[in-house]
C-alpha cells in the first residue's frame, strides 16, 4: 500500500509567540465556483505538485470536528487531479486505529461492481451537513503516487466509498447532488444514528 513520505519541509511562522503551520489551508466550502469546476490532469511532479500534496497531508491531519476522511485538491483551492484518501484500520484485539494516508494523482476508476450500498456521507466543503449515497460497493483504481510510480488498488465498503467521494470533487460534483432523500443537519444525523444503537 503506498504510503506517503513527507519530503518537503513545514513552513512555519511565528504568530502571537506561537508557532503556526503555513501549510495547514482553509477548506473551501460552497458555493466557491472552485468546488463545481472539472480539476485539470497533473502533467508532471513538480515543486507545485508537491507542495499541495504536503498542504493536503497537513489540512487533513488538523481535521478533528469531524476528522477528515479524505480531502481533494480543489477544496483547498488547487484546480488539480489530486486527492488524499485515508484507509482506517482497526488492529485486532485493540481499540487503536491505524490511520494510512494515500496520496493519488490523476486517479480513474476503471471498474465498479454491480452490488451497490446506501450509507450517510459528509462533506468539509459542506459542514455539518449529512445524507443518504448510494454507491458501488466495491471498486478498481488506478493512479500515480508521489513518487510517480503508476498503481493500482481494489477498495470496497467505506475506502471505496472514500475514493469516490474525493473523485467526484475532481470533477465539480459534490455529494448532495446524488443523496437519496434529503440533506438533514449533523443534529438530525446523531439522534438517527443514537436511535440507531438503541
Amino acid at each position: 500500500m503506498a504510503r506517503f513520505y513527507h519530503f518537503i519541509f513545514l513552513i512555519l511562522r511565528l504568530k502571537n509567540g506561537k508557532i503556526i503551520d503555513m501549510s495547514i489551508k482553509s477548506i473551501i466550502t460552497v458555493p466557491n465556483k472552485i468546488l463545481s469546476d472539472k480539476s485539470e490532469k497533473v502533467q508532471s511532479i513538480n515543486e507545485e505538485v508537491r507542495k499541495i500534496i504536503n498542504e493536503l497531508i497537513e489540512t487533513a491531519n488538523a481535521q478533528t470536528e469531524p476528522e477528515a476522511a479524505g480531502l481533494a485538491a480543489p477544496q483547498i483551492g488547487y484546480n488539480k487531479r489530486i486527492i488524499l484518501v485515508r484507509d482506517f484500520k482497526i488492529i485486532p484485539n485493540s481499540e487503536k486505529m491505524i490511520i494510512t494516508n494515500i496520496i493519488m494523482i490523476n486517479p480513474r476508476i476503471i471498474s465498479e461492481s454491480k452490488d451497490e450500498e446506501t450509507d450517510w456521507e459528509s462533506c468539509l466543503s459542506i459542514p455539518y451537513m449529512y445524507g443518504k449515497v448510494k454507491r458501488p460497493y466495491s471498486i478498481k483504481v488506478i493512479y500515480t503516487d508521489e513518487k510517480g510510480l503508476e498503481k493500482k488498488i481494489k477498495a470496497k465498503d467505506f475506502f471505496a466509498r472514500v475514493i469516490q467521494h474525493e473523485v467526484d470533487h475532481l470533477n465539480g460534483i459534490l455529494f448532495d447532488s446524488k443523496i437519496i432523500g434529503k440533506l438533514i443537519t449533523e443534529k438530525e444525523y446523531n439522534k438517527i444514528i443514537e436511535r440507531s444503537h438503541e
